[in-house]
């Protein structure tokens, strides 16, 4: 029954959102709005949180091989790169609203390394392109574009700016699917990574555990015509008045606080929101989610309807011109040569124990797999917005890109 009534939480606040998307063009950035504490990390963007805390922000834009504009930021150091790459619908942001302390891009850039953070086409620091085509034309690409395209160009101009062969990779949900795609379909690149961390890595999606999954799946194509004939093409912008509504009801000891738990469980099965950071959760609810294209989910429920972890399916007709073959191919894991470093956990909604076992299968060089255990109740945000992300995630990484593993 809690499931009915959230569902019904879900669309009242996703109508109350929806009904700002109007203003997102009257609202080109936070600088138009009056409020009281401009230097708050909640308004803050990726340059300016790495400004606010004594670092040094460098902002690149690379051109993908298919004319994407991406923004790449970087706290600059002489030390080897490090490429952090976000999850689904979110950004930069994600390694840096928890601040030096908890945030591992500063902890590294602490240690020495040269931290460079990676942004999506669609996000919301990503949305250019070289020529004037159409929304539905740009919005016309997946996770495997980000990864066939945006992170081989990305790394190709960190390894030349740096002077440098090879670079260290951390990724978080998406950001591990992208890798896998990248180094399975372009796996020369696999000779271009050092070490390769993936947090909660997402291929195989047959267990998921979000409630509304077969609801999705089940009406893939009915969502997707309807998407269509509206002319929606991406989802989950980024929306200041949103972000005020959630920096608001995510404050600890607010009577709207409620608001923010439900809402979390529902979302991605936090079931003590207390295993975030709660200082720091205003600023997390306020910098995500940051855009993605309709296409992008669509072809994550096409994986959990075909229980594989495939190429985009258009229909036996056109995959039959795009792949010369009725089925979309399966991505063939068996390049995926660079070293890997696995973490999950078994109380993740998302990255579920067993879709990672059946991951981890198909992977050729995997030096270390870590899954925390259920009685950690280790969900799949905590790997980067945590309270304990540190003991048990930041501190691994920097001992693995450290040479102590």
């Amino acid at each position: 029954m809690i499931f009915g009534y959230a569902n019904v939480f879900r669309c009242v606040i996703f109508i109350f959102c929806f009904g700002y998307v109007q203003n997102r063009r009257k609202i080109k950035s936070y600088e138009s709005v009056d409020f009281s504490d401009r230097n708050s990390d909640i308004y803050l963007n990726s340059i300016q949180l790495i400004a606010k805390y004594g670092y040094t922000p460098e902002k690149y834009t690379v051109i993908s091989r298919d004319g994407y504009l991406v923004d790449t930021y970087r706290i600059p150091s002489k030390g080897p790169p490090v490429l952090l790459v976000h999850g689904i619908g979110d950004s930069s942001d994600s390694w840096l609203v928890l601040g030096p302390t908890k945030s591992v891009a500063f902890q590294l850039s602490d240690l020495g390394y040269d931290v460079w953070l990676f942004n999506a086409r669609g996000n919301k620091y990503s949305k250019g392109h070289i020529k004037n085509i159409s929304s539905k034309k740009y919005w016309d690409f997946t996770y495997e574009e980000m990864g066939t395209q945006d992170l081989p160009a990305v790394i190709d101009f960190i390894l030349r700016v740096t002077s440098r062969q090879k670079l260290s990779y951390v990724g978080f949900s998406q950001g591990t699917t992208i890798f896998l795609v990248m180094s399975s379909m372009r796996p020369e690149y696999n000779q271009k990574i050092k070490k390769a961390v993936l947090l909660a890595p997402v291929a195989w999606i047959n267990h998921i555990n979000y409630p509304f999954i077969n609801i999705f799946a089940q009406n893939l194509n009915l969502l997707k015509t309807f998407f269509d004939s509206i002319g929606v093409y991406d989802l989950f912008s980024d929306n200041v008045l949103k972000n005020l509504y959630h920096a608001k009801v995510c404050q600890d000891g607010v009577p709207e606080h409620i608001l923010c738990k439900l809402e979390y469980y529902i979302s991605y099965g936090l079931r003590n929101i207390s295993n975030l950071d709660l200082n720091k959760l205003p600023v997390v609810a306020s910098h995500i989610p940051a855009g993605v294209s309709t296409k992008t989910f669509v072809h994550y429920f096409q994986s959990y309807n075909s229980k594989n972890f495939q190429r985009f399916d258009y229909g036996s007709k056109m995959n039959q011109n795009v792949y010369s073959s009725p089925q979309p191919p399966v991505y063939d894991l068996s390049l995926v040569t660079a070293p890997l470093y696995i973490f999950t956990s078994e109380s993740d909604w998302f990255s579920t124990s067993n879709d990672v076992e059946t991951l981890r299968s198909k992977l050729p060089n995997v030096v270390q797999f870590v899954k925390y255990n259920a009685s950690l109740d280790f969900t799949h945000l905590e790997f980067i917005y945590g309270a304990r992300v540190n003991p048990l995630i930041n501190d691994n990484i920097k001992r693995i890109l450290d040479n102590q593993v």
